[in-house]
């Protein structure tokens, strides 16, 4: 450090022209002071450029809370640390100062810092050992503590008694000027970072001052003839007079200030380059681990820094401490586990294959610590401090922490996150209340009981009124014998049976083989058709929303639903990231439903997943549960009568929480972006979520504009058909048995004759010609006016009138001589 004797020199220097070489550290000057001293130079490092260095080592760790500690009685130290001081006034709450005094005892200064597990130091190296050792009792040498030492002295040796120490696992970090390995084989770089040849900052400063005179002066003999410089003694100096100058002094300090041309090789801490007032501005620092020695990067003036390959032999082991909380999929205690299972093989789930996977990728090693109780982490008001996850990375008893752990803004105020390795959002979770079994008469259903006996009751009514107008309207009466211009009788051809016929077959849309031909019959006919459209479109429509209502019955298809009605209740777990979105958003949808929530009694908040998923499963519909959709995948996956309802709002993040600053975060964000592109999240994700041995079979509806019909909707319409099919076919048959016994009758043939006769035509499926029977025509509409009197002379021949005239008749063709009997009679009948 200058004091007043190299200022002393430094006006010598102007007096007599000689050059000023310094190789310590000196205070900033001002612009007078800078112009008194002209032909000064300096190897050792600019204040301000130490400063610019020790601010980017520190932002380049990420480091944004920390705590400043230097000698409160070295002048130089707030100069060689005013940019990392400017850094306090930015941020005021996360950078702290504190300051010290050699022989103070030292624990009251740990003591006032308690807590904070970044500090940067600086003080000289005879203090650091005492410095450090009071720091032990307070808890601030543990591995998660970080030291950064800003001294650029020789630390060789100094921090040898920590070494061993197993309460000091401080990570520590310092800095030193970088040596230079120009012409250095590898075997002399390897000793050189193992300290087998030790590094001593100043006379390494001393030669490269000397060394870089010496060049100087080399250089301009090669073109000049060198004058000997003249000769002062202190006792002679006369400074009244005017003082005889060395000529070459000036020009040999202009040279030496252009000695970045010159090969750094001849220097021990590489190049050298200085600006117009003589302060040095390029060189290279070293970061380096202290206490064994090795190197991690190196700062260059530029600003840039990068790392260095460390040996395998100083490789330090790391091992990180992951903090989670037991919750299937992602955390979750072995079922087979046996007194044998110790360590991290105790517990499977997703974080568990990420937490592996990313140590491969980062080369490190861990170990699980499970929290206890809700274990994602709430702050607490009253005692002003976080439990769970975050709780254990504020007070950096853990290196990172996993979990289904959602990044937001209040955890982000606390703790730093990884890049996320899950994108999910919030859904509905329900209960899936079994599809009930229609009744078979569920295809009357679209009418009530009321609508099908006014329907049932029309139709008999309009076929009787249709029956009644036919009987009065003039132009439905017929002539049954077209060829016969002047007949007798007219008919009608709506008797009942037709009128029950048009009238059902229009009600049923199918039409009919008679339609009426006078105007009045087609205005009634008309209207009712008008009827029978509007009631047969009515029944379509409702049948069609009927049979598929039991898919769509739940009335709740989104959080707008859930918040606007009161039947069903909901909830979530209460301080947890979901209930964060909901107590913070400024969307009315989503005041709404918090503010159901909170209204709520009892409460509709859960601890945590499982309690909300019991609670839903309990309430049989009457409770949903606003869950991550993760987590309600997870669930409907291996239980069929959960079910998730609505679209996914509310897009959130999973990630790792990492201490702020942590110098690992970087890497861990490259490793899990490195397992993405691998393809490796997506794999693990399908592992722990798909249940291959799901008996559930759950129909995608949202992939369907219109769901499936089943036989049970529909199963009512079947036996209605198979009833009428059967019924039909009664009566078919019934009137097959009643021809075949008056065909027998007719025929004078056994019913068994007939009847088989009759089958076997029947079985003759390719023909479909029927001879008519012999005798006559069959059935009524044939039946001839002798074979009706043939019916009536079977019980008495002589009584009848048409059996008399019948036996006159067959008497005056002389073909019986006289009809006696009825079986004469049936002769007779038989020819005419």
């Amino acid at each position: 450090m200058i004091t007043k004797t190299n200022n002393i020199v430094s006006v010598l220097s102007n007096i007599t022209g000689i050059p000023n070489l310094l190789f310590d550290f000196i205070n900033e000057e001002t612009e007078e002071q800078k112009s008194g001293h002209q032909l000064r130079l300096n190897v050792y490092p600019a204040e301000h450029m130490l400063s610019k260095a020790y601010s980017d080592i520190i932002l380049n760790y990420g480091w944004r809370k920390f705590t400043l500690v230097y000698d409160v009685d070295d002048d130089t130290a707030p100069m060689r640390l005013q940019d990392i001081l400017q850094l306090r006034d930015l941020y005021i709450d996360a950078v702290r100062v504190r300051t010290f005094r050699k022989g103070d005892d030292y624990r009251n200064l740990w003591k006032s810092m308690q807590g904070d597990r970044r500090v940067i130091l600086d003080c000289s190296p005879d203090v650091l050992v005492d410095i450090l050792n009071a720091s032990i009792p307070f808890d601030m040498t543990g591995q998660f503590n970080h030291l950064f030492l800003t001294n650029m002295g020789n630390l060789e040796g100094v921090l040898e008694p920590l070494r061993n120490n197993e309460t000091f696992s401080l990570n520590i970090t310092a800095v030193r000027l970088k040596e230079s390995y120009v012409n250095m084989n590898f075997a002399d770089k390897e000793n050189l970072a193992r300290e087998e040849q030790p590094r001593k900052l100043l006379p390494n400063l001393i030669h490269d001052a000397v060394m870089l005179y010496y060049l100087a002066l080399k250089n301009i003999s090669s073109h000049y003839m060198i004058e000997d410089s003249p000769q002062y003694f202190c006792e002679n100096l006369d400074f009244s007079g005017e003082m005889q100058r060395w000529p070459f002094g000036e020009y040999t300090r202009r040279v030496m200030g252009q000695a970045f041309y010159l090969n750094d090789s001849y220097f021990k801490h590489g190049q050298i380059q200085f600006d117009s007032y003589g302060y040095r501005t390029q060189f290279e620092i070293e970061i380096y681990e202290p206490v064994d020695n090795y190197n991690l990067a190196v700062w260059n003036t530029n600003g840039h820094i990068r790392n260095e390959h460390i040996s395998n032999n100083v490789t330090k082991k790391i091992v990180y401490k992951v903090a989670t909380r037991i919750g299937a999929p992602y955390f979750m205690e072995r079922e087979d586990m046996g007194n044998e299972t110790i360590g991290n093989s105790r517990y499977i789930g997703y974080a568990v294959d990420l937490i592996e996977e990313l140590s491969k990728e980062m080369q490190f090693e861990y170990v699980f610590v499970p929290v206890p109780g809700n274990g994602y982490g709430k702050y607490n008001k009253e005692r002003k401090r976080w439990d769970g996850i975050i709780g254990e990375i504020i007070n950096n008893d853990a290196h990172m922490g996993i979990c289904d752990l959602t990044i937001t803004q209040a955890r982000k105020e606390v703790v730093d996150f990884s890049v996320p390795f899950m994108t999910l959002g919030i859904s509905i979770l329900a209960y899936q209340k079994p599809v009930e079994r229609k009744s078979w008469s569920a295809f009357l259903e679209p009418f009530q009981s009321e609508v099908w006996v006014y329907v049932m009751v029309s139709i008999f009514i309009i076929s009787f009124l249709y029956f009644a107008i036919s009987r009065i309207t003039v132009g439905d009466w017929e002539n049954p014998h077209p060829c016969n211009k002047d007949p007798d009788v007219v008919e009608n051809r709506w008797n009942i049976s037709n009128s029950i016929w048009i009238t059902i077959g229009s009600i049923m849309t199918a039409g009919c083989d008679i339609l009426p031909t006078h105007s009045t019959m087609r205005i009634f006919t008309t209207m009712f058709w008008i009827f029978a459209i509007i009631i047969n479109n009515s029944y379509t429509a409702n049948m069609a929303a009927f049979l598929t209502n039991s898919k769509m019955e739940s009335s709740i298809n989104g959080i707008a639903d859930l918040a606007g009605q009161n039947e069903v209740k909901f909830g979530t777990i209460e301080g947890g990231s979901t209930h964060s979105l909901f107590a913070e958003s400024n969307e009315t949808t989503y005041r709404l439903a918090f503010n159901r929530m909170q209204g709520s009694e009892p409460s509709v908040y859960t601890k945590d997943n499982n309690e909300g998923v019991e609670r839903v499963l309990k309430n049989n519909g009457s409770y949903m549960f606003l869950m991550e959709t993760t987590s309600l995948e997870y669930n409907t996956e291996r239980n069929c009568k959960l079910t998730m309802l609505g679209e996914t709002f509310g897009e959130k993040h999973y990630a790792i929480a990492v201490p702020f600053g942590a110098e690992y975060r970087h890497a861990l964000n490259v490793a899990i972006l490195r397992l993405a592109e691998k393809g490796i999240l997506p794999t693990l994700k399908q592992k722990w979520w798909k249940n291959t041995n799901s008996s559930c079979e759950q129909e995608e509806e949202s992939e369907k504009d219109t769901p499936d019909l089943t036989f049970d909707n529909v199963r009512g319409i079947f036996y209605t058909l198979y009833v009428g099919v059967f019924i039909a076919y009664v009566i078919g048959i019934t009137d097959f048995l009643l021809y075949t016994h008056h065909l027998a009758a007719v025929e004078d043939m056994s019913f068994k004759e007939v009847f088989l006769r009759e089958f076997k035509f029947f079985l003759n499926i390719w023909n479909n010609k029927k001879p008519v029977p012999k005798s006559r025509s069959i059935r009524s509409n044939s039946i001839t006016s002798s074979e009706k009197s043939y019916r009536s002379c079977s019980k008495s021949i002589k009584s009848h009138k048409s059996c008399r005239s019948l036996r006159k008749k067959c008497m005056a063709n002389g073909d019986v001589p006289e009809v006696k009997s009825v079986k004469s009679l049936k002769s007779c009948l038989t020819k005419h």
